[in-house]
């Protein structure tokens, strides 16, 4: 008989008899699919609907009430002999049959992982599920700048002050020296950088910490290896997201807030518009030549529509026209056109027009011949352009009449009333000076892509304990560390047999680590999979129909350098084209790299123009940001890896090619060699064992077992299907 309860929304539940079964399943990661992040669980289980059942799950059984219990997580506890095994879990009913509910019990990384759905971008939106409806604005912290105060480094902005006091920030957004193709290559190096022609970048580990942070969970620093182990806080802690979409957009709360820039002037009368001609005194039916008449039309009580910040926008001025001129000979003609008084006071012509003459629905008033003169009403004629002005600039709507030659006729017009000039804005991209929302620098991905991305770069396992409520990052290489550590299971294993397994998973005899390729980057300059690697397994058994096969592929792609201050810098724009922004089609990942300039008597002026054409700089004399993917003067950054690339790279320059060049060790050489031992003559042993309530609460996935019956340790790979007093199921991978 079990001693044993399941509270479910903190009520104890009916089991159908002493011996249903609850078979509970723990694993962290497979190694059969090591891209797949696995989670703690139990296979489905049975609860009659008793009455108390019924009342805690929300009468699932009853399609006639309304109760939305049955669609929700359900917070669970289970207890065994007085053990908490699952203390902050949850339900989830799969289905209703023959008076029972078909039910689930998930903890561990189901229940972290189950919270991190949903997009990047969705934490930039307070109406979503993944931001917790508004509650979850994690990214806020470093996207909402107090406006009293724009020297304030916690937030990003697009200016000058932000750009340049931010070269030495080792966390959250930096706006690091990469050349989007405005920067110069060519020494000796101007120092100038403007500021609107570079972008933001966010550092990884800030951006790991906020997706935690999002689903109620903290990161156990103690004991993750991204932060107490050199091997791998020596890289993390330096890489960053280098912002590399074609467009800089707002995220989706600001650009669904109304801004209250936009306009709607109306034509409150008509406005009557002529332009006649003068006799020359003493002549005959001699008529002055004229000069184009314009000016412009006057909405109400404004004619014109101010910038007072930075704006972005769509002008629209819809409007019914009269004209009377000439039909024949040298037409009459209205225009109506926007046009832009700078902030210095000349005059810019605005985007479009549209022109207004005579067509063939004309009415006719006199005239033949090359004189016909007549008149006719146009109606609902509309104009409309995009608009980006700054601070200080006016919008007018301006109409202009062509000269129609020496007769005395006028042209006549007449704008009608309830003419409409309306400016709706735009807050979809980032202008100068506004704040950027940080989570739209990074690649919009979903969140758990992004997690896993980091992971696999490092070879790490994710643990979470949702009874402390924690997340730790640990590694094989810590796993494989721990045998001195290991725990004696020799005496609970069943002696019934072992099954041994020779292959784990569906690997390849060639399995590829890989970035993503940007085909705008031609191959001369940066060559396909230059960056990437392999882990070959000697076995031929292995997928003999097909040999190679990709293994991991991360989101982000290669980037290549340019010579600049001290070295090189990245390079994001293809080195072929003339637009500045042509950033191809692939994220980017990045290393901070610290350079200090100060020590080298030199500066880099941060300005809001080029040079000659700024109106603010600000001069920097210490440390500038000039980050790389990988380059042969790398710094030296071990033990942890000094580059991104999953290869070993040459290391230093070239300067002898006959020599044998030494080697920087890869991703692959520094956070994969222990994973490779293990996939090297795999053994997987399935075993049996009798495990307490203690041993379950205590499993410690980073710790190995030892058994004598083997002479071996072990990883723990699964735990299938325990029951307090039965034989449960362990598969283990051999490590030493």
């Amino acid at each position: 008989m079990q001693n044993r309860q399941l509270f479910i929304n903190n009520q104890s539940v009916d089991f159908s008899s002493d011996d249903e079964v609850l078979p509970l399943i723990l694993q962290v990661n497979d190694l059969g699919d090591i891209t797949s992040l696995q989670g703690n669980g139990s296979k489905s289980f049975k609860l009659p609907l008793t009455q108390n059942n019924r009342a805690i799950l929300g009468f699932p059984d009853d399609i006639t009430i309304i109760n939305n219990l049955p669609y929700t997580k359900q917070v669970a506890k289970y207890i065994v002999d007085g053990i908490e095994l699952v203390s902050n879990g949850f339900v989830e009913i799969i289905d209703i049959q023959n008076n029972e509910a078909d039910v689930i019990l998930l903890f561990g990384n189901m229940d972290f992982l189950d919270l991190l759905g949903g997009q990047i971008y969705d934490m930039g939106d307070s109406t979503t599920f993944w931001s917790g409806f508004g509650t979850n604005l994690v990214w806020q912290a470093y996207s909402l700048p107090d406006p009293t105060n724009l020297s304030d480094l916690s937030n990003c902005i697009w200016d000058v002050p932000h750009a340049a006091y931010s070269q030495q920030k080792t966390d959250g957004w930096i706006w690091p020296i990469v050349n989007y193709g405005d920067i110069s290559t060519i020494p000796p190096f101007t120092g100038h950088i403007n500021v609107r022609n570079i972008r933001p970048a966010f550092f990884v580990h800030t951006a790991i910490e906020l997706l935690v942070k999002s689903t109620g969970y903290s990161i156990n620093y103690a004991q993750s290896c991204l932060y107490n182990d050199p091997t791998y806080a020596n890289l993390y802690q330096k890489l960053l997201v280098q912002f590399a979409n074609s467009d800089f957009e707002h995220g989706t709360d600001w650009q669904n807030t109304p801004d209250n820039l936009g306009e709607n002037y109306s034509l409150s009368k008509d406005q009557i518009i002529s332009n006649p001609r003068v006799p020359i005194v003493g002549g005959s039916n001699i008529y002055t030549q004229g000069f184009p008449f314009q000016g412009v039309i006057n909405f109400g009580s404004s004619d014109h529509y101010p910038a007072t910040t930075n704006v972005n926008f769509t002008a629209t001025v819809q409007f019914d026209i009269y004209l009377k001129g000439r039909y024949t000979g040298q037409a009459s003609v209205c225009t109506i056109e926007f046009t832009i008084v700078d902030v210095d006071g000349s005059i810019v012509d605005g985007p479009g027009e549209i022109s207004i003459q005579l067509d063939g629905n004309y009415t006719r008033d006199s005239g033949v011949g090359g004189n016909v003169v007549g008149h006719e009403t146009f109606l609902n004629q509309k104009l409309a352009s995009y608009f980006s002005l700054v601070t200080g600039q006016k919008l007018y709507v301006r109409y202009h009449i062509n000269n129609i030659g020496q007769g005395p006729q006028d042209t006549y017009v007449i704008i009608k009333k309830n003419a409409t000039f309306t400016i709706v804005t735009d807050e979809t991209l980032v202008l100068w000076q506004q704040p950027i929302q940080c989570e739209r620098i990074l690649p919009d991905i979903a969140q758990i892509d992004f997690l896993k991305d980091t992971l696999q770069r490092f070879g790490l396992i994710l643990i979470s304990d949702p009874n402390s409520g924690t997340i730790i990052f640990t590694s094989f290489k810590k796993i494989v560390e721990n045998i001195p550590n290991a725990k004696d299971w020799s005496l609970k294993c069943y002696d019934n047999g072992r099954q041994i397994g020779f292959q784990i998973g569906n690997y390849n005899q060639v399995n590829y680590l890989r970035y993503q390729f940007d085909d705008n980057i031609p191959l001369n300059y940066m060559p396909k999979y230059f960056a990437d690697d392999e882990i070959t397994i000697n076995d031929l058994t292995l997928n003999p129909t097909q040999p190679t096969g990709v293994l991991f592929e991360s989101v982000f792609a290669p980037s290549i350098n340019v010579p600049y201050i001290g070295g090189t810098i990245a390079q994001i724009s293809s080195p072929t084209s003339t637009d500045e922004f042509s950033v191809g089609s692939q994220p980017r990942l990045l290393i901070d790299q610290k350079l200090n300039i100060g020590n080298m008597g030199l500066s880099v002026t941060f300005s809001d123009g080029d040079p000659g054409f700024e109106t603010e700089t600000i001069t920097i004399n210490d440390i500038v940001s000039v980050p790389y993917f990988y380059k042969p003067d790398m710094p030296d950054l071990s033990p942890a890896a000094s580059h991104l690339a999953w290869k070993d790279m040459p290391n230093g320059k070239i300067e002898f090619p006959s020599l044998v060049q030494s080697t920087n060790p890869g991703l692959r050489s520094v956070y994969y060699p222990e994973f490779e031992e293990i996939l090297t003559q795999t053994k997987k042993i399935t075993r049996y064992f009798y495990l307490t309530p203690l041993d379950i609460q205590q499993i410690d996935f980073t710790i190995p077992i030892y058994l004598r019956q083997d002479a071996s340790y072990f990883y723990i790979s699964k735990i299938d299907s325990w029951v307090k007093g039965n034989l449960v199921r362990v598969d283990l991978i051999k490590i030493g």
